[in-house]
């Protein structure tokens, strides 16, 4: 039986080239970094004209563009981020991503009529916090990563406004995300978008007077990681969250590639399409777990919001990335000549093997490649990063095809 559900489906973007394959999977919308005032600020992000373009290109395709302003304010950066917001006014966002009081507010003042959407960042728990935030203006609350499912529901039942939650990514330790250890290990403030990732380092313990003998700060031979967390997988779970009446399922991975971000959406696009045709059911979902297997990610967890015992979100021994597939190669423009694409090489692969190839809004396609030419129509045995080169007789694929090899 078909239900009717109408949930957003939200993916990160870290740049104009990572939006567009967003749009293209099956993102209803899209959050973004600008070059100030984000938690993301090392690598990447939008200018003031790219964030236009990025808008406009997705507006035209019916998907959301959302600006993440969530990092937390120092009092001389008032002025400065008054100036930014007016900038920000000539563009036309769908909606802000906030979570310092003195950004909400300032954003209310300067540009009233921007929707708000607070961040996880703000650590809301409860519907009081969700209530006081909707009287303040706000239109979405992102839920605090550690609410169990059992108080989403209560959560729901007593909402004033929309309800976000994370479904997929990376789930930084301390409460939504504010870590410590970067900042006084690093000097690098998470809450300033410069995170060290200092909780996936890999610690020892030395004695003072041996300074060159090393413990490892639990017993394992491969030393130990502090805080060194899975990653959220809530695949498995989404039609129950689906019924719980959340408006927006969110992935996570602002620092991602355009492999990752397509496949994970494209995943949650066919979960979700799966839940409305009445077919999501085991062998399906099995399916899709399969299709999250072919981009690098930690072992998976059902995190605070469904996991069974404190065991799976506490024992981090040996978590690690996980690389079943390689991403060897996206799509510049088709070859009328050879009947196939033309693609630039990301990581190394050889004629002879074979490639999946996924795209939007179909079926992943298995291809083996007998033959790889360079752009002078010369054959290749094997295609290095960086290069150009022609897949003959494959034929038409969609530019925003992405090609996997597995890993030996």
């Amino acid at each position: 039986m078909k239900k009717h559900i109408n949930i957003e489906l939200l993916a990160p973007a870290n740049n104009l080239h990572v939006l567009k394959y967003a749009a293209n999977y099956g993102a209803d919308a899209v959050y973004v970094g600008g070059k100030h005032f984000n938690l993301r600020s090392i690598h990447g992000n939008f200018t003031l004209k790219q964030l236009k373009e990025g808008v406009e290109y997705a507006h035209k395709r019916g998907v959301k563009v959302y600006l993440t302003l969530n990092a937390v304010l120092a009092e001389d950066e008032i002025e400065r981020f008054g100036d930014y917001i007016q900038e920000l006014k000539k563009i036309d966002l769908d909606a802000v991503i906030v979570s310092d009081m003195g950004v909400f507010s300032l954003i209310r003042k300067i540009w009233p009529q921007v929707p708000i959407h607070i961040s996880t960042q703000a650590n809301t728990n409860n519907s009081a916090a969700v209530n006081q935030w909707a009287r303040l203006g706000a239109q979405r609350v992102n839920l605090a990563r550690e609410v169990p499912f059992k108080n989403l529901q209560k959560i729901m039942a007593q909402s004033q406004t929309e309800i976000e939650v994370f479904i997929h990514g990376a789930m930084c330790i301390s409460y939504s995300g504010r870590c410590m250890l970067s900042k006084y290990m690093s000097g690098r403030d998470a809450n300033r978008g410069r995170c060290a990732h200092s909780c996936r380092w890999k610690y020892y313990l030395m004695e003072q007077e041996r300074s060159n003998l090393f413990f490892p700060v639990c017993p394992d031979k491969k030393g130990t990681y502090i805080y060194n967390s899975r990653d959220l997988c809530l695949l498995s779970k989404l039609d129950l969250l689906a019924a719980s009446g959340v408006h927006s399922f969110k992935i996570e991975g602002r620092m991602k590639t355009e492999n990752y971000v397509s496949l994970v959406t494209w995943v949650y696009r066919r979960a979700l399409d799966y839940i409305k045709e009445g077919e999501f059911h085991r062998n399906n979902i099995q399916k899709l777990v399969s299709e999250l297997d072919k981009c690098s990610h930690r072992n998976f967890t059902l995190g605070f919001m469904f996991a069974k015992s404190r065991h799976e979100l506490e024992d981090n021994d040996n978590v690690g990335y996980i690389n079943r597939y390689r991403f060897v190669a996206t799509f510049i423009r088709y070859s009328k000549k050879h009947r196939g694409p033309v693609l630039r090489v990301k990581n190394q692969f050889r004629a002879g093997e074979q490639v999946d190839i996924l795209q939007p809004r179909k079926d992943p396609l298995l291809f083996t490649m007998g033959k790889i030419l360079d752009t002078a129509g010369h054959n290749m045995t094997c295609a290095n990063p960086n290069d150009t080169v022609i897949i003959p007789g494959l034929g038409r694929i969609s530019k925003y095809s992405i090609f996997r090899i597995k890993a030996v």
